[in-house]
């Protein structure tokens, strides 16, 4: 059995300045870990998020870099409300994949002070 799920594939172009370095696969998932973390935390389930996963990746609202982690990146679709994936983007070698770590909602006010205390790499237009 395998030890996570297949979300979907990015498109390297929108994600590439989040990172100084290649991103070596376009493949993203979440592990049953990361399943589990998400479902632990306070008014997180991740079955709310599933089915919206795939669109949010693969068609983002805005991606921002995550100042405090390398490589990584706040990925923001607009659904009801502002959900926010973050993932760990794959730059050393093909045998990992894209990875996402967390998910969350967050409200308008929280997203634009997010777009303007960090660097945004890419608006849908």
């Amino acid at each position: 059995m395998e030890e996570y799920v297949n979300i979907g594939k990015l498109d390297i172009d929108k994600y590439k300045d989040i990172t100084d370095k290649q991103i070596t696969t376009t493949e993203v998932i979440i592990t049953y870990k990361q399943i589990k973390h998400i479902n632990e935390k306070e008014e997180r389930n991740f079955s709310k998020y599933e089915s919206k996963l795939k669109s949010i990746i693969e068609n983002p609202d805005y991606i921002i870099k995550d100042t405090k982690h390398k490589d990584t990146g706040l990925v923001v679709k607009k659904f009801d409300s502002n959900i926010i994936v973050v993932i760990k983007l794959e730059t050393a070698d093909m045998t990992k994949k894209n990875s996402i770590i967390t998910i969350w909602e967050i409200k308008d006010k929280r997203l634009e002070r997010y777009l303007l205390t960090h660097k945004t790499v890419y608006k849908k237009e």
